[in-house]
């Protein structure tokens, strides 16, 4: 039987695994590709990879008061950084997730504040968020590379389940 923090891992597995799985659909675009900008989504495709790699940034300062170093600093004014650097980032970012979920709490209160605003709330608040920002990013990035007419990646949880299928006991 799975308990919570099974079940939390696998959502955090699949996380990364889908986020790679995008990030690899983006790699052999040109800069022209990655300044689509399809109505209803985040922003421009560039925009969008940069903000879910700063956002899963954000949440892990938030979990577990992680401070960037240089090289996961992400700005949204700076050039695109180049997807190997965004994969980079939401890969150490997916793999930190992965280890917090580890020993997440349903008991456990994180207060802090974010900007200017102070917040108290559970963890899991934070961790569930993390899995939906993503997704829906991703879907945003799916559509855009639908408009391009490249074949945008199944990253579901039924493909991850393909993908391990077999690798695990």
């Amino acid at each position: 039987m799975l308990n919570e923090n099974a079940i939390l891992l696998e959502l955090f597995r699949h996380n990364l695994w889908a986020s790679g799985v995008t990030l690899e659909a983006c790699r052999d675009l040109s800069n022209e590709q990655l300044a689509t900008e399809v109505a209803g989504t985040y922003g421009r495709l560039d925009q969008t990879l940069v903000h879910l790699a700063r956002a899963q940034g954000g949440y892990l300062r938030t979990l577990a008061d992680w401070q960037p170093g240089e090289e996961h600093r992400l700005e949204m004014t700076e050039p695109f950084p180049g997807v190997d650097r965004i994969a980079a980032h939401l890969r150490f970012t997916g793999e930190r997730l992965i280890e917090i979920a580890r020993s997440a709490s349903a008991n456990r209160v994180l207060e802090g504040s974010w900007g200017d605003e102070p917040y108290r709330l559970p963890e899991w608040v934070v961790l569930l968020q993390v899995a939906h920002h993503a997704t829906e990013h991703r879907q945003q990035i799916a559509t855009m590379l639908t408009s391009l007419g490249v074949e945008p990646p199944e990253p579901d949880l039924w493909a991850y389940w393909d993908s391990i299928e077999g690798t695990r006991g």
